[in-house]
């Protein structure tokens, strides 16, 4: 039976979609227990009406995503995986399986979407105080050795409120957008210097949060989503342009000045140079001399893959699939008989092609492509420019810079990066399939 008090189901559901960007500062615990709670209340106030709804393509596209997976686990569990020094011989089995709880995220999210639930306006502005928060708590520890938690900082990294892990420069590259879009939904066009000075303000802040935390990569990220940004939004060019040169000048100034960050972005150009060396090894077949970290993953990254390529080790089997690797050139990379192996190759399609083989990789690259086009056509053929072809465009370059190929990455099936993927997904196809959204 439907829930009968409307307020209050929606400003509860509201509630918990307001709690995800705050699950990812609290860790993986709160994070689950949120998705799992905000599931629950969808079937409780919506009962068999949830049900109902058909499932069109994209849906199925998903669906098939996942089922691949679990039947993979399935695979590798019986066929596949035969490794000691595992914990559990169902490891992969057991994961695959509770991977399909963000297929009913998807599925919630889109269905609270279609019913016209979500307070966009409440979401995006509650997101940017987020962003903003870790940017100024960042900011805090930068100045006091401590963040306003007492946390401090890993060795010459600051973290903010994640303690000891090294993510704080994503999380804002991943939300400040939201505070653009909070900008264009709360200030009236009558008053375009307020609109101009808290943009160039919160940009300001945003990219000297990132630049502190020592997150290199997000800060890349960060400059490809103003460039999106320029081409989509016309009247923050100026704006985006000012954002861009303040950018360099402060990067220049910090390099010189502050030891820390001069350690860590300059180590980045010489990670870059060997990059280039090695590539160029590589393509003249001449001995391998360069050792870089993130080559030692991609390099073994792609050894995984051949050692199942059609179907892969399966879900999180990075580590295991790479500690049985023997090949005289990948054990450069380790001591001993064995490669010294991460818990993921730090690249998303890297890891997606040895776990998932080479039948996944091309599902997945399929699905991504189909969302990339089904938003483009929302945006670029719609005749109408409305509230709500408006609101997709954040969630949109999120969701291209999420996928970018070139980035390195965590693990693309932990809890963090999986559920924020399909919770972007999620709002880009239920805002780009349905018409009836409301200005909330």
């Amino acid at each position: 039976m439907v829930f009968q008090n409307i307020s209050l189901r929606n400003n509860f559901l509201n509630f918990q979609l307001l709690l995800i960007p705050v699950s990812y500062i609290a860790g993986n615990l709160l994070l689950n227990l949120n998705i799992i709670i905000l599931v629950l209340s969808v079937c409780f106030f919506f009962g068999t009406e949830i049900f109902k709804i058909r499932l069109n393509r994209t849906d199925k596209l998903v669906l098939l995503f996942f089922t691949y997976i679990l039947l993979n686990g399935i695979y590798n569990n019986f066929y596949n995986f035969d490794f000691p020094e595992s914990k559990s011989q169902n490891t992969i089995l057991i994961k695959s399986i509770f991977y399909f709880r963000f297929f009913i995220l998807y599925f919630a999210l889109k269905f609270l979407i279609k019913s016209d639930i979500v307070n966009f306006k409440l979401l995006f502005l509650f997101y940017s105080a987020c962003s903003l928060f870790v940017c100024f708590d960042l900011l805090y520890q930068y100045k006091f050795g401590v963040d306003i938690f007492g946390l401090e900082g890993v060795g010459r990294r600051l973290s903010g409120p994640f303690g000891d892990e090294l993510i704080a420069g994503s999380y804002i590259q991943r939300f400040f957008i939201f505070s653009i879009f909070s900008l264009m939904l709360f200030i009236k066009p009558k008053k375009k210097w307020i609109f101009n000075f808290s943009l160039l303000l919160i940009l300001i802040i945003s990219v000297f949060g990132i630049l502190i935390s020592g997150n290199r990569i997000p800060l890349i990220l960060f400059i490809m989503m103003l460039i999106i940004l320029f081409f989509y939004l016309r009247q923050i060019r100026i704006i985006l342009l000012s954002a861009t040169i303040f950018i360099a000048l402060l990067f220049s100034y910090l390099i010189k000045t502050d030891q820390n960050f001069n350690y860590h972005y300059g180590s980045f150009s010489d990670r870059s140079f060997e990059i280039i060396t090695y590539l160029d090894e590589k393509i003249s077949g001449k001995p391998i001399t360069v050792k870089n970290t993130y080559i030692k993953e991609f390099e073994l990254g792609y050894a995984t893959w051949q050692l199942n390529k059609f179907f892969g080790g399966g879900i999180k089997s990075f580590y295991w699939n790479c500690r049985s690797i023997e090949s005289p050139e990948m054990l450069r990379f380790g001591a001993g008989t064995k490669p010294n192996c991460n818990s993921h190759p730090h690249n998303y399609y890297l890891q997606i092609l040895g776990e998932l083989g080479i039948f996944g990789f091309i599902l997945t690259i399929f699905l991504f492509l189909s969302i990339i086009f089904k938003c483009l056509k929302k945006i670029h053929f719609n005749k109408k420019i409305d509230f709500q072809n408006k609101i997709i465009i954040p969630f949109f370059i999120i969701y291209i810079v999420e996928i970018f190929p070139f980035k390195t990455s965590g693990s693309f099936f932990t809890s963090v990066n999986s559920s924020f993927l399909f919770f972007i997904i999620a709002f880009i196809v239920g805002l780009s399939e349905y018409k009836s959204l409301k200005k909330n």
